[in-house]
């Protein structure tokens, strides 16, 4: 049964958080309307460039306000998928390199942290609301740390600070999240994280004397995800309202089709890159 735990993990992820995400589709969105709704500089709206209803977000009805960059954000069902079996693959055939390949909770939490980056950030396309928009940010809390906490176990094997220590930095992220006033605060938070896990790789990669451990497959791997993320963040960026790529009336919203999914991919390779590490458990 052990084996087939991530399976169950992803599974009773996507019935916990589609299940009550369809009830508020089909019931209305209660809470306050994000402020990007709110016209700034001339532009209608800084809401990721897709049209949306504001009369609906006001009357708190239920539906879904920007369709694409909501919908392709299932891209996380496969990609947290294919984890699970590649988990479940190692946990079949014995394989215990490094901790992403044991038996414990971490890899089970991997597959959580991918599902979410994804389906969490429905929330916020779906309602455009506050209280969605917190959700999604945790989503991208819960991955980034994920980041920072499992390079650390790699350089020391401690599962009770992992879990503490990772837990702690999500809820303190999610609050700062919630309550700072900054222009771009959810991509400035993550960053910050992501620059913890870059200094916790270099520390890494000097305590092994070897360069994202040596292999040209590690190192492409390596290299692979951060263009995804890199290339990602590029058409978020162009594709904010009013920037180069955004045309609120397209079915080709960039936020959507194409910053969503590199960010899962960036999560597969950055999996398959610790599958590889020759470490014990």
């Amino acid at each position: 049964m052990d084996n087939y735990r991530g399976f169950w993990v992803w599974g009773i992820g996507i019935t916990a958080i589609l299940g009550v995400f369809l009830i508020f589709v089909l019931a209305g969105w209660p809470g306050e309307a994000n402020s990007c709704i709110n016209p700034t500089n001339g532009q209608p709206d800084s809401c990721y460039c897709e049209e949306f209803d504001r009369a609906a977000i006001l009357s708190n009805d239920g539906g879904v306000r920007q369709p694409v960059n909501t919908w392709f954000n299932l891209y996380a069902i496969l990609t947290s998928f294919l984890v699970a079996y590649f988990i479940y693959r190692d946990r079949a055939n014995g394989v215990v390199r490094n901790p992403i390949t044991s038996g414990s909770w971490i890899p089970d939490l991997y597959i959580f942290a991918v599902l979410f980056l994804g389906l969490g950030s429905m929330w916020f396309h779906a309602s455009l609301k506050d209280w969605g928009g917190i959700l999604d940010q945790m989503s991208m809390f819960v991955y980034a740390a994920f980041l920072v906490f499992y390079s650390i176990r790699r350089l020391w094997k401690n599962d009770l600070f992992f879990l503490l220590a990772y837990s702690a930095i999500v809820a303190v992220f999610t609050i700062l999240g919630a309550v700072l006033d900054w222009k771009f605060k959810s991509l400035i938070l993550t960053l910050i994280l992501v620059a913890a896990y870059l200094i916790v790789e270099a520390i890494i990669c000097i305590r092994n004397g070897k360069f994202l451990q040596g292999k040209t497959k590690t190192q492409v791997l390596w290299f692979l995800a951060v263009a995804a993320i890199v290339t990602a963040t590029v058409f978020w960026v162009l594709s904010q309202t009013g920037g180069a790529l955004c045309n609120p009336k397209a079915f080709f919203q960039p936020h959507g089709l194409l910053w969503h999914p590199l960010a899962g991919v960036m999560a597969v390779l950055l999996y398959f890159f610790w599958r590889e590490d020759e470490d014990s458990a």
